[in-house]
């Protein structure tokens, strides 16, 4: 399958007008020293298992309370803003000329995943704000919350490794490796 865009189909793309592409360093120096990951296993983890130590119990000896696991989401959210906005400021730049139109929507395509995740995750923050002030019914508990979570982290996971995939074509091209 040819990966290359006919004229009629750049032109339609959204990628001549888009001018994105993405900066390998930078976005690699993210992803690599920002620690939102580690952050993100430790919420994961906390509310999946109850703690972070796999028992499912907190210090306390019981399951973390929909307060803190407010709190958890909320950091985690604020985390991922600042993720999203460091890729976006230095791994993520606008192009004036397009040089490779495949590569420039692609680009496109995951720096608007952003919102689109960010979303995701505020909405599990609210839903875990509507049980800490019980505005929401009986069948919204912390168990949801977490299978939501695990939701959302697949979906990170699937942008995260097409934003990796996408930095090694572009190291490939650079360095002329591969066909």
């Amino acid at each position: 399958m040819s990966t290359w865009l006919s004229e009629k189909e750049f032109r339609q793309s959204g990628a001549e007008s888009a001018g994105v592409t993405i900066n390998v360093a930078f976005l690699q120096e993210i992803k690599s020293d920002f620690g939102f990951r580690d952050l993100l296993n430790k919420v994961f983890r906390k509310l999946k298992t109850g703690s972070g130590d796999g028992t499912g119990h907190d210090a306390s000896g019981g399951r973390v309370s929909p307060r803190v696991a407010a709190e958890m989401l909320e950091e985690l959210r604020d985390g991922l803003e600042t993720y999203f906005a460091l890729e976006e400021f230095y791994g993520y730049f606008q192009q004036a000329a397009v040089l490779n139109p495949c590569v420039n929507q692609q680009a496109f395509r995951l720096q608007s995943e952003h919102e689109a995740l960010f979303v995701k995750l505020n909405q599990i923050v609210e839903m875990t704000l509507q049980i800490v002030y019980h505005e929401s019914g009986p069948e919204t508990t912390l168990e949801q919350v977490a299978e939501e979570l695990e939701s959302f982290c697949i979906e990170l996971s699937r942008h995260e490794q097409a934003e990796m995939d996408l930095m090694m074509r572009l190291c490939n091209e650079d360095f002329g490796v591969g066909d």
